[in-house]
């Protein structure tokens, strides 16, 4: 039906080329096009964000494997493990709990598993943590109580 619509669409634009007419269909054949500022569409990306995500390296199996044999070290030593990407918040010395995102784990050079965390507001800062020594939680979507504190589900540096 696509298909059929488009060669039709093409049979009309070669006879207005043929009659030597501008190739552009006329106006009421092309009522199903707005015309949108880009301001419009920029805004309207501001607010919902943008409906793509781009796309990530696929792992390869060597990494998956040193990944895999990371994370079976540090279960069998009763490490804390926390999956890439997980939101999480860890209390600061001011008392204060900072939200974050787990961007990786690795082996530290004593045989303990240490995550790379990325703090909200410091992107692209490196920070490492054995939260096995921190005192974390999970970060939940709870809404906000009205006092303006931060609600999460509180885990206490337990998986």
């Amino acid at each position: 039906q696509r298909r059929a619509a488009h060669h039709e669409r093409e049979r009309q634009r070669r006879r207005r080329e043929a009659a030597g007419g501008s190739t552009e269909p006329a106006a009421e054949e092309a009522t199903d096009v707005e015309a949108v500022s880009a301001a419009d569409v920029l805004s309207g990306v501001e607010e919902s964000g943008p409906n793509y995500a781009l796309p990530t390296a696929r792992e390869g199996q060597r990494e998956r494997r040193e990944r895999l044999r990371v994370d079976e070290t540090a279960k069998q030593a009763g490490h804390t493990i926390v999956e890439t990407g997980t939101h999480v918040e860890i209390l600061g010395e001011q008392g204060l709990w900072w939200p974050a995102t787990i961007a990786g784990r690795e082996e530290d050079v004593d045989g303990r598993l240490v995550h790379e965390v990325e703090y909200d507001g410091y992107q692209g800062e490196q920070y490492w943590h054995m939260l096995d020594d921190e005192q974390w939680r999970r970060a939940t979507a709870m809404p906000t109580p009205a006092d303006g504190t931060n609600a999460a589900a509180s885990t206490e540096g337990e998986e």
